[in-house]
Parts: C-alpha cells; sequence; structure tokens
C-alpha cells in the first residue's frame, strides 16, 4: 500500500510540474490564450554576472578613467507585442536590493555615492509599436574608488500599461573604473619560469588602483594567488606583489611597460624561496 502511495504521489507532482510548464508555455505563445501582450522590464547593459538562482540580476561594467561617462538604462517591452500604446515607465534608485543581493549569494557590494553618478530622468516613455527605450546614466569614472565593490539598486516602480517583470523588474549595476593598462592579454612565460615554464595563454589584468593591475586568474595565469602589477607612470618601471609568496627586494629593474605597444614585461623572483618568474604581457583587447 505504501508503494501505490508513493507511485501516486510522484505522478501527482510531475503532473503539477508538467502543468506549470504548459502554463507558463501558454503566457509566453503570442496568440496563446492567457499571454500578457506587454511585460516591461530592465534590458541587459552587460552579461549578467549573477547566478542563474538569484532573484537579483546583477551587471558588472568598468569604465575608463575619465571625468564622464554614460551607461544607456534599456527599458525594454518583451511581452508578445510591442507596445500598443506608449507605455510610461517609472524608476527608481533602490539600493536596498544590494543588501538582499550580499545577503543571498554571501557578497559585499556597497553603494555608490550618489555624487557620482545622475540619472538623467526617472521617467521615460516606450513608443508605440516599439521595444525599447533608454535612460542615459552621467557617471564620474575619475572620482571612483577602488576600496570596495560598489553598485547601485535600481527598481521599475510603475507602468502606464503592461505589467511589470518579475524577473528583471530589479536589477543592480556594479560599477566601477578601468585605469590605462586594464584589458585582456596574450601572456607568455619563458622556458625558466618557474611552475608553469613556457604558458602562452589569454589572461585579464583588472584595475584594482589607478596605476595597479590585479592578474585574473591569479599567479601564473594558472593558480588563485593574488599578484597586483604597479606601473610607475613617470618612469614605467613595474613592481609586483604577491602576499602569499612575497616578492624579492630590491626587485628587477627590467621590469618595464611600453605604453606604445601595451606590453609588460615582468621579472620577479619569490621571497626567501628559489623561484623566478619571467612574464609578458601583450595588450589584445578591452575586457
Amino acid at each position: 500500500m505504501k508503494k501505490i502511495l508513493k507511485y501516486i504521489s510522484l505522478a501527482l507532482v510531475l503532473s503539477t510540474i508538467l502543468s506549470s510548464c504548459l502554463k507558463d508555455k501558454e503566457l509566453i505563445g503570442p496568440d496563446a490564450d492567457g499571454s500578457v501582450a506587454n511585460i516591461i522590464e530592465f534590458g541587459d547593459v552587460s552579461v549578467p554576472v549573477s547566478a542563474e538562482t538569484s532573484s537579483i540580476p546583477l551587471y558588472s561594467l568598468a569604465y575608463d578613467i575619465a571625468p564622464t561617462g554614460v551607461l544607456n538604462l534599456k527599458l525594454k517591452c518583451v511581452g508578445a507585442k510591442k507596445a500598443e500604446s506608449d507605455i510610461k515607465v517609472v524608476i527608481a534608485v533602490n539600493n536596498s536590493l544590494i543588501e538582499k543581493y550580499n545577503e543571498e549569494n554571501e557578497t559585499e557590494y556597497a553603494e555608490l555615492s550618489p555624487s557620482l553618478y545622475s540619472l538623467s530622468s526617472t521617467e521615460v516613455t516606450i513608443k508605440k509599436g516599439e521595444r525599447e527605450a533608454l535612460i542615459p546614466i552621467n557617471l564620474k569614472p575619475d572620482q571612483f574608488t577602488f576600496d570596495e565593490d560598489y553598485a547601485i539598486g535600481l527598481t521599475i516602480k510603475s507602468v502606464s500599461a503592461g505589467v511589470i517583470s518579475g524577473n528583471f523588474g530589479n536589477i543592480i549595476l556594479n560599477l566601477g573604473a578601468k585605469n590605462f593598462f586594464d584589458g585582456v592579454y596574450k601572456y607568455t612565460t619563458s622556458a625558466t619560469t618557474s611552475l608553469v615554464p613556457n604558458a602562452n595563454k589569454t589572461v585579464k589584468l583588472v584595475t584594482v588602483g589607478s596605476n595597479k593591475g590585479s592578474l585574473d586568474p591569479g599567479l601564473l595565469g594558472t593558480y588563485s594567488n593574488e599578484v597586483v602589477y604597479t606601473i610607475d607612470v613617470a618612469t614605467n618601471q613595474i613592481t609586483v606583489a604577491c602576499p602569499s609568496l612575497g616578492v624579492q627586494t630590491p626587485q628587477d629593474v627590467r621590469s618595464v611597460y611600453d605604453p606604445a605597444t601595451k606590453t609588460l614585461k615582468v621579472y620577479w623572483k619569490q621571497a626567501g624561496g628559489g623561484r623566478t618568474f619571467e612574464e609578458t604581457f601583450v595588450y589584445t583587447g578591452p575586457r
């Protein structure tokens, strides 16, 4: 009897799941019963970096260190039909989303100071027959600091027609600045380099200061050990920091940056150890 009840319960669960899937399909199809003509949501501004299970999508963007920068925030009509009438969309900054995201994902994003950005408007109209409208966000990247990961939370407060998306009615924008050597690089090591000789791979140098870049992934583009390169903007000399291994001092004066070719040649040794590292980074494009 217990086995029979078990199979009946399983059948009911499967039936419910299949029914839910069918209902979702019915809502999505443009000619289906119960379909929603106009669903309003924030559009992707980059590839989301949040997990698929996150209740709030998070996007990460970095800007050249300059007095001004612009992020064109997309408001989209993604329902079964294009906007059937002019749709007025009202948005608002909602930084309580950041706290919620941090709790859900065990992260430590902090609110970006309101003095470093401004919304050109909190209202926009998706015109009849269209799918999208933009709200520019004006930024001051040269005033961004690098002590924390800063973000802005945004919410769609109201729409004059249609419904607000349950998945993309809230978003978080993680905003940072890119220094002059931030980017994607072809990375090679010499035959005498310890641990990973003759490497030939693609890595990133990620801004952690106005003249500092962190290797992503870490040490030798292979390990998780943090390595940070600092370029003296006056001399183009490079110094290395690797907290887990330490770096022998005085550091090798052959380590230099060539701004004309965006190439870093780096020579360093582990502090108190016999490991030697000879690395070359050749810029291939922005990250």
